[in-house]
């Protein structure tokens, strides 16, 4: 299996608590290695901006959000699945719970943030976005 990393180092904080996002992407990585191809399966991580997205917060002021990508080069998702990928007891493995994907959606909105997939034969991604903390927030 070989993991590509590709992060921009710009990025700011986010507020999260650290322990429910490495849940999330703990859990995001275990099924894209599941889907992927064994040993010779590709796993690639970006974090970056995508300058098309604005999230207004509750004070009414707008940010970039700081997004999160976790690619596969699996089979990609069943087309009968996709649609409810993320609600619970939706499972497209054989003794899956379907919990992994229900509780990673919870936490992304817990925490403001989204949770979207694009699968086709062969390429998913799953996308997490999460909003900036604001400049003058504590570190």
């Amino acid at each position: 299996m070989k993991i590509v990393e590709d992060y921009d180092p710009s990025l700011p904080a986010t507020f999260v608590d650290g322990d429910q996002m490495l849940q999330v992407f703990l859990n995001l990585i275990k099924n894209a290695a599941q889907a992927s191809e064994g040993e010779s399966g590709t796993i690639r991580l970006k974090t970056f901006y995508d300058m098309s997205l604005r999230l207004r917060r509750k004070d009414g002021t707008a940010s970039l959000p700081l997004n999160v990508e976790i690619y596969d080069d699996g089979p990609g998702l069943p087309a009968e699945l996709a649609p409810d990928i993320f609600e619970p007891f939706v499972s497209g493995r054989e003794n899956g719970t379907g919990l992994g994907l229900a509780l990673v959606s919870k936490i992304v909105s817990d925490h403001e943030g989204w949770i979207s997939v694009d699968s086709v034969p062969g390429r998913t991604v799953f996308r997490i976005s999460l909003p900036v903390a604001p400049k003058d927030a504590p570190s």
